[in-house]
């Protein structure tokens, strides 16, 4: 949750959306999420009393100058020095990102079918899930 939004003390607008995202490339990149050891309220006030989370320039070495960059540009605390989406999606990392394609090729092209999948990880809500999208497609 962006600070602002946890101050509650004059509204919150899209920035903290960029916010999320920065946070949600964090949990992709380590896994977890930020403080994710802490309880909630002590994740709050880490939130808002230390600096902002990020990618270590040293530990992180696997991942690129521009993708470390651009999670820090989404985790400024200030929202007004926070860019819009316009300006984000002209960021390096973004820019030079690989094509769709690629992505579907290289990534999705070796994985086993969503059933086969949950079957394995033994995800019983997901399971539900997957089954009640199942009983709506048949239904079309």
């Amino acid at each position: 949750m962006a600070p602002e939004v946890m101050q509650q003390l004059h509204g919150y607008d899209f920035k903290a959306d960029i916010w999320s995202l920065g946070i949600t490339a964090l949990e992709l990149a380590h896994g977890h999420a930020p403080f994710s050891k802490h309880p909630p309220m002590k994740v709050l006030l880490m939130t808002l009393q230390n600096a902002p989370p990020g990618l270590d320039y040293e530990r992180d070495k696997r991942f690129s100058k521009s993708f470390k960059e651009m999670v820090a540009t989404c985790l400024v605390k200030d929202p007004k020095k926070r860019p819009a989406s316009e300006k984000l999606l002209k960021h390096h990392f973004f820019k030079h990102a690989r094509s769709y394609d690629y992505l579907v090729h290289t990534i999705l092209d070796g994985l086993s079918p969503l059933g086969e999948r949950l079957l394995k990880a033994s995800c019983l809500p997901f399971l539900f899930i997957y089954f009640i999208c199942y009983l709506f497609k048949m239904g079309d």
